[in-house]
């Protein structure tokens, strides 16, 4: 009983697949809606970029890419770290797709690839077809053979051999890195600069402080609204405006990730107070 209160089952096969839309490590703005119709998708949820396991099994995908793309098919990993690191690790493991950046494991918790406490991606696969329904999803990571056989017998294909024609390659390639509208960048604020843009008449910014309770309980600014950062992906709603948002913590780092998972949904004009309420100088208020 306890194993299933704190464990995800993979989505249902035949489902509907969950929407995702994210920022890949090198920019573009991928959204899983944009291949519906003419394209599946692996999505490969992983959980850390220093395990040996993770390595082997994305190296193996990058081995049979053709292969994918032969029946249609794009492979994106999916990660929390941040682009910059996810480009590094995409050239030091030496793949060629795409690794998108999912901040507080927002989309992992759809497709069911995340833990219950913690924001962090767990290894899972799952395999989207054209109709956009959910034809493949397995916790940890599957044999690739067994991905491809899934994806022939629902394109009424044979599973393609190893030597894959070029053409396939170029052809999905072309597709998947098309660039569509990159998401908008997160604007870094000194607390001086937050203050005034909160403070200007007429103001349309809200400042949302993104740390703990106890940690709000303690000061805040008399400004702010409480959402710890967690809870950002299931409450973001009660903001009611998805632009002119300042993001706060502690140090900075907890609302950079909460501004860059608001920027991964389609937000813009989003603040990170660089230092956090450490370095706030203004007023501060013990909480209620």
């Amino acid at each position: 009983m306890i194993t299933d209160l704190l464990n995800w089952k993979p989505l249902p096969v035949g489902t509907p697949a969950t929407p995702l839309s994210l920022t890949a490590d090198e920019g573009t703005w991928i959204k899983l809606a944009d291949f519906k119709g003419h394209l599946n998708v692996v999505l490969i949820f992983f959980r850390r970029m220093d395990e040996n396991t993770t390595e082997t099994f994305l190296r193996a995908m990058q081995a049979e890419q053709a292969r994918f793309e032969e029946l249609e098919c794009g492979i994106f990993g999916v990660h929390t770290a941040r682009t910059d690191r996810l480009r590094e690790f995409r050239a030091k493991i030496g793949i060629q797709f795409f690794l998108l950046y999912d901040p507080l494991a927002f989309a992992a918790r759809g497709f069911r690839a995340s833990g219950r406490v913690r924001p962090i991606c767990k290894d899972n696969v799952v395999l989207i077809g054209k109709d956009g329904n959910v034809l493949y999803a397995q916790k940890g990571f599957p044999d690739v053979e067994e991905l491809l056989a899934v994806l022939a017998r629902a394109e009424g294909k044979p599973v393609p051999a190893r030597a894959a024609p070029a053409a396939a390659h170029h052809t999905s390639s072309a597709t998947l890195r098309d660039p569509g509208r990159g998401p908008a960048a997160v604007r870094d604020v000194e607390s001086a600069e937050a203050i005034r843009l909160l403070q200007e008449k007429d103001s349309p910014y809200i400042l949302v402080d993104v740390r703990t309770k106890p940690e709000w309980e303690r000061e805040h600014s008399p400004l702010a609204r409480l959402i710890p950062v967690d809870e950002l992906p299931h409450r973001y709603a009660e903001l009611k405006q998805t632009t002119h948002v300042i993001f706060v913590c502690q140090g900075g780092g907890r609302s950079a990730a909460a501004a860059e998972f608001m920027t991964s949904i389609g937000a813009s004009d989003i603040c990170n107070v660089l230092g956090g309420m450490s370095e706030w100088t203004g007023p501060k208020v013990p909480g209620a």
